[in-house]
């Protein structure tokens, strides 16, 4: 009779957890900077560069300390360093999709600062290779995957927030394939601001 009634009290608490605990949704428009650094390994030195993203950014908090967030973002990257005087390197367009996990100060009421961490697609669309004035397309394009760490904190205004953000991105697969016994690094660091509505 115990194990009976013990049956019956486990689903009431869960649903109880779910009216004490909220879902809330938000929807919103990010945007910002990313600088890149890509260590090829040649003994040439890196190639580094300033981009730009922007995209959707949508997700769910559960009570007010944790969040899950994607953010599908059309972003450029750009790669270049001298050579001998002439500039070389190489610019992206590419589609970005981070999924993060959020730990939050829900607790603070207005300004609620946030750990992230995640992991990231990173999809070249395009890409221009360079030579001082010589340019050329690149056919051969990647997909990455990407470790990501964030700091950020969410400004909540009535329905709307606004949370600037700083990241960290590790390329998880940045050895080049065709080349044997080489170990390429690369990585990037964000900062963006998102505007979002929470109905």
């Amino acid at each position: 009779m115990k194990r009976m009634a013990f049956l019956f009290i486990i689903p009431l608490i869960f649903v109880a957890a779910q009216d004490v605990t909220p879902v809330r949704s938000y929807f919103g428009l990010i945007a910002g900077l990313n600088y890149s650094n890509y260590d090829p390994k040649d003994n040439a030195g890196n190639l580094s560069g300033m981009g730009f993203q922007i995209g959707l950014g949508m997700g769910i908090e559960i009570g007010s300390a944790i969040g899950i967030q994607i953010a599908p973002m059309f972003r450029t990257t750009s790669f270049n360093r001298p050579i001998l005087g002439v500039d070389t390197g190489a610019n992206f367009d590419n589609l970005y999709l981070p999924l993060s996990f959020q730990l939050k100060a829900g607790m603070i009421p207005v300004i609620s600062p946030y750990l992230g961490i995640g992991m990231a697609g990173n999809f070249q669309l395009s890409g221009t290779a360079y030579l001082g004035e010589i340019r050329s397309t690149i056919n051969n394009l990647e997909n990455d995957l990407l470790f990501t760490f964030s700091l950020g904190t969410d400004i909540k205004l009535k329905k709307m927030k606004v949370s600037p953000e700083f990241s960290f991105n590790y390329n998880l697969s940045a050895d080049d394939p065709d080349t044997q016994n080489r170990t390429e690094t690369n990585y990037d660091f964000h900062f963006s601001v998102g505007f979002f509505y929470t109905p």
